[in-house]
């Protein structure tokens, strides 16, 4: 464990088929909300798309919204930079051209939000150009209400033409009012303090952290681990403060053993909570049971009990620890 960070859910704010390039990534500015022809649609292309295929992590969450049903919706994509081609510009350093389109369809197969941004990343040298460490991370930013969904998402190198596509099925639950209640998990790697007038589209404003998503949740051995989350409709004591304890297991795919750690809640006001905790993922693990991550298949497994109301509520969730 290197650090916990335990403040006051932040309030959501609404952004709509944004694209973001992170603050980790020198990048340009993108455009948002641009209108594509058929030619320039990863979508649309891929339908007759021949040639060698953009392959990217891609990741979804939700997080409840408090103004009105259902939950704001945050897409993460990440792009390994050999995957893409890089050209020169003005300022001597080498930049992607990127376009990434985002369809949402409903359980009937209606489109019910589409979106579609362009970006860039830049790196530079070439060495970092061809680095498979280095990656650009974007989100896109939704609301939805609660229903099953399918996502279609393409991304579109415009200066070598390859394409890439990923559907993914995801399902918005709705909370009951005063449901003992978990967000999604947002698996994440850098995480840092923010700057002063911090504009990243990963800026957690009352943690005042930017946390860059790590939506292959793909880590190597000595990397830091970070999951971020809301826990929703805890009881509070007559202060207006929640009593709580939170539970890490980790468990190796094959392996009978546990990694367990266990965090104390802090007492601060307010029935909703976030959550933001780093785990070193060194050979030695220092938590409660005496083991080692090694490369492999993992489940984490997050359990938040109650202590107030007697209630538990716990999830799980994969990632990978690769050579």
């Amino acid at each position: 464990m290197r650090q916990f960070y335990h403040v006051l859910l932040p309030a959501i704010a609404i952004i709509l088929g944004t694209l973001i390039a992170p603050a980790a990534v020198l990048a340009q500015e993108p455009s948002t909300g641009t209108e594509l022809a058929a030619s320039d649609n990863p979508l649309e292309l891929i339908k007759s798309y021949k040639g060698e295929k953009i392959d990217f992590g891609l990741d979804i969450v939700a997080f409840k919204l408090y103004d009105a049903p259902g939950a704001k919706i945050e897409v993460y994509y990440e792009i390994a930079n050999p995957a893409l081609e890089f050209k020169q510009i003005v300022s001597g350093e080498l930049a992607t051209s990127l376009i990434i389109a985002v369809r949402i369809l409903d359980k009937d197969g209606k489109t019910v939000k589409e979106a579609a941004n362009r970006g860039s990343t830049r790196v530079k040298n070439q060495q970092e150009a061809a680095d498979p460490k280095l990656a650009g991370k974007f989100v896109s930013s939704f609301n939805l209400d609660p229903g099953h969904y399918v996502f279609e998402v393409g991304v579109k190198d415009n200066l070598s033409g390859k394409i890439g596509v990923q559907k993914r099925e995801f399902e918005v639950k709705s909370i009951a009012k005063g449901e003992l209640a978990l967000s999604s998990i947002e698996f994440a790697k850098d995480v840092e303090k923010a700057k002063e007038e911090e504009q990243s589209g990963f800026l957690k404003p009352t943690l005042n952290m930017v946390v860059t998503p790590q939506p292959s949740r793909q880590y190597r051995l000595g990397d830091t681990l970070s999951v971020y989350f809301n826990v929703y409709n805890l009881k509070v004591d007559n202060a207006g403060k929640p009593r709580f304890k939170i539970t890490y297991k980790f468990k190796h795919e094959g392996d009978k053993r546990i990694m367990r750690q266990i965090v104390e809640g802090e007492r601060v006001e307010g029935a909703n909570q976030s959550h933001l905790y780093s785990f070193s993922l060194t050979p030695t693990y220092k938590g409660s049971d005496k083991s080692k991550f090694k490369v492999g298949n993992y489940t984490l497994f997050i359990k938040v009990s109650d202590e107030l109301a007697g209630k538990g509520v716990e999830t799980k969730e994969p990632f990978k620890i690769v050579k």
